[in-house]
């Protein structure tokens, strides 16, 4: 609905001239009525007092001087009368100008300044952000109060404005710095599955996936020897830079230790305390390296704290394996691991993951467990490992659906041919 024109719409000072000037109209419209009402009655009172002596003037042959006494009384009455209504008149008039211009000098006093704030604040904007106190509006009222209370707002925006940008810039930053990690991170992870399994009697494939920018997981996989292959999947505790700075030192202990000569056992022996001697901030690695004789299939396996593997005998199921693990890197010098010797055939697979895998969360907060990973694994037991690893996060995304991934998600599969 639109605004109705009236007498009161418009600004402020409109208004304190429309209601003072009601107001003395109002005053001088009584005013004048009574002055009638009561010449009225004065005229009346006269004229019956005149009407009562007429009498007597008439019985003593007076009756022209009472007339003429009569006719000078009511023209000094009307003049007096009449000079009394112009001194009215003058006197509303006087009145009027001076209540115009005290209203003037009021409006001047409120409208004036709050016009001026209401510029100054339409006028804020890229080149001018502050608003700033003048001397208009030191009226020593609540005009004063108001600019004053715009005054410190607008230097608390501008103090806000200028960390919010300090604050975007510092996060757009570290968010670079995060993405060169996390590029950084992926270069680490090998990812040359078909090159490193051509000519070679199995086939691998691995995956990662941050719950952040950059995370702890990490596998890996490499030759010790002309025939022996090591694989490793390990889970460093926390997330983001930390765990992803201790996951590429623990790789590459893992990985110089095996290929120095050391078993599985004695790498992460020594990887184990060499983490412990400066492991200040108490971070720990749950880790599975294993060590497979390609001409035999007879491998080494050694658990520290992590999940239990998963095997697939040839023309099977897939099945846990479970067996009692050590404790993780990181957590106590001098823990001596112990190895678990196991025997792979023609067509049997390996399958490995991280807690993230298992831990996966759907928006009711149900896990997605080791069963599920079973179900999905023999669903298709004979499939690629290209596949086993596509089909595994296809079911982990459809179970979590819109549900925030909380753990980096890390697997590996691996198929022995003999």
């Amino acid at each position: 609905m639109g605004r109705t024109n009236n007498f009161f719409s418009g600004g402020i000072r409109r208004k304190i001239f429309s209601m003072l000037l009601i107001t003395i109209l109002l005053i001088i419209a009584a005013y004048t009525a009574v002055y009638l009402f009561q010449s009225a009655r004065v005229e009346r009172l006269v004229g019956d007092i005149y009407e009562e002596q007429a009498q007597v003037f008439v019985d003593n042959g007076l009756e022209e001087q009472y007339n003429g006494l009569q006719n000078r009384a009511v023209t000094t009455f009307h003049r007096e009368m009449f000079h009394a209504r112009n001194i009215l008149i003058l006197s509303v008039a006087a009145i009027v100008a001076a209540g115009m211009a005290f209203a003037a000098s009021i409006t001047n006093r409120i409208i004036d300044p709050l016009n001026t704030i209401t510029r100054r604040v339409a006028s804020l904007g890229v080149r001018n952000r502050q608003f700033q106190m003048e001397d208009v509006y030191k009226t020593g009222d609540e005009i004063e109060v108001l600019a004053e209370s715009f005054a410190k707002l607008s230097a608390r925006t501008v103090l806000y404005i200028e960390q919010i940008k300090r604050v975007t810039s510092e996060k757009e930053r570290i968010g670079a710095e995060l993405d060169m990690a996390k590029k950084i991170q992926a270069s680490q992870l090998p990812q040359d599955f078909d090159e490193f399994c051509s000519g070679k009697n199995f086939s691998l494939h691995a995956y990662m996936r941050p719950a952040r920018e950059v995370g702890g997981d990490f596998y890996d996989y490499f030759m010790i020897d002309d025939d022996h292959v090591g694989l490793v999947m390990a889970d460093v505790s926390g997330k983001g830079i930390p765990a992803a700075l201790l996951m590429m030192i623990s790789r590459i202990l893992i990985k110089t230790h095996l290929q120095g000569g050391q078993t599985p056992a004695e790498a992460l022996f020594t990887t184990n305390n060499q983490i412990c001697s400066k492991n200040e901030s108490d971070f720990f690695v749950t880790a599975w390296v294993a060590s497979i004789d390609l001409s035999t299939g007879k491998g080494v396996a050694v658990n520290a704290g992590h999940e239990h593997p998963i095997l697939c005998r040839a023309g099977g199921q897939y099945e846990l394996i479970k067996y009692r693990h050590a404790l993780p890197l990181g957590t106590m010098e001098g823990v001596v691991f112990k190895e678990r010797e196991f025997e792979m055939h023609p067509g049997d697979s390996l399958f490995v993951y991280t807690d993230g895998v298992a831990e996966a969360t759907d928006p009711q907060g149900r896990l997605f467990g080791t069963d599920r990973i079973l179900d999905t694994l023999n669903a298709d037991p004979d499939a690629e490992t290209h596949t086993v690893l596509a089909t595994m996060m296809e079911k982990i995304d459809s179970f979590a659906a819109e549900a925030e991934q909380f753990d980096d998600i890390t697997m590996l599969s691996f198929r022995y041919q003999g």
